[in-house]
């Protein structure tokens, strides 16, 4: 075994990486839980190339299980529609931006943006879209739940402007502790 400065510097610069990647490791794995549901949601949409009536949508969404109180809640949304899609679409021509309504500890609505179809979607297949997220900022202690609201899709420049049919259901919720 070498015992040039240089080969001691390298294997310690080797076990520091090596320590802190446990120890983010360490971290993330004490974290708490994220929470995911998927609800099945009822919309009625507006616009070119809309379906008629109510359309059933599976809308996934996870949050974080608790967040201290003024602390950010980060989501993440996917869309599963059972809508076929009438012609191929491309990968990432669908793009898309859902409202989440707040309640319990939280109040008002934040929009989950970013969605899109990742892969192709063949003619005929149902569209899902997906990498939908928004943060929400919890203020007071409490359980806060996440419903989703309105959504907008976008194909080739067409918008379709959804709302919910009746009452969407809570699809997350997120414990605000005190601090």
């Amino acid at each position: 075994m070498s015992t040039h400065p240089s080969s001691r510097r390298g294997r310690a610069t080797a076990i520091v990486a090596l320590a802190a990647a446990l120890t983010t490791g360490a971290a993330v794995l004490t974290a708490p839980q994220a929470a995911a549901a998927t609800v099945s949601v009822g919309y009625t949409c507006t616009g070119p190339g809309a379906p008629a009536g109510v359309q059933p949508v599976q809308i996934s969404v996870t949050a974080p299980a608790s967040v201290p109180a003024g602390g950010t809640a980060e989501l993440s949304v996917d869309v599963a529609t059972s809508i076929k899609a009438p012609l191929t679409l491309p990968a990432r021509s669908v793009t898309g931006e859902l409202v989440i309504d707040l309640g319990g500890a939280a109040s008002g609505s934040v929009t989950a943006t970013g969605f899109t179809n990742r892969a192709v979607v063949p003619s005929g297949t149902a569209v899902k879209v997906t990498g939908g997220k928004a943060t929400v900022r919890l203020g007071k202690p409490g359980t806060a739940t996440f419903a989703p609201g309105k959504a907008s899709v976008h194909v080739f420049g067409a918008t379709a402007e959804c709302v919910v049919s009746g009452t969407a259901p809570v699809a997350a919720t997120t414990e605000v502790t005190a601090r």
